[in-house]
């Protein structure tokens, strides 16, 4: 079965977040283009930046003992980054459950597509058990779609 590619911008309405990024050395191989593992971490620094701007501080929900687990991750790539290239990653909230949710990505360098994303999360405590989204947290985060 396939899986559905991830959209390649947020839909219409959705609040997002975007960070900038310039590739250093170390995220390329010998032939100074990014190591496609290297798109997690993008993924990442922008996922934390969005719950910043349309949530609260990942490290508040790490401090009371939760974490966004990651359960699926889908990447495609259009087109290789290299050494030196500034990328941009926006990201959006696609869908909220009550104990889950998953965000969509764009990467782009100076407007062209070179991968989009969809990572799928749960929520749970430090000792792996699942965790409703606490109610004041799930009501931003469901203002935040797209609608």
């Amino acid at each position: 079965m396939r899986v559905p590619r991830p959209p390649t911008a947020p839909p219409d309405g959705a609040k997002t977040a975007t960070i900038s990024y310039r590739v250093p050395f170390y995220d390329t191989d010998a032939m100074r283009v990014v190591h496609h593992a290297r798109y997690v971490h993008y993924l990442e620094l922008a996922r934390i930046e969005y719950l910043d701007l349309h949530d609260r501080p990942y490290r508040e929900y790490v401090a009371e003992g939760l974490h966004f687990a990651v359960t699926g991750l889908e990447v495609r790539y259009q087109q290789a980054a290299r050494y030196d290239d500034r990328l941009q990653v926006t990201c959006w909230l696609a869908w909220l459950k009550r104990v889950s949710l998953a965000i969509g990505y764009v990467v782009r360098r100076d407007g062209e597509l070179l991968a989009t994303a969809t990572t799928e999360h749960a929520l749970v405590s430090d000792d792996g058990k699942l965790v409703a989204i606490p109610p004041a947290r799930h009501a931003l985060l469901a203002a935040a779609l797209a609608p």
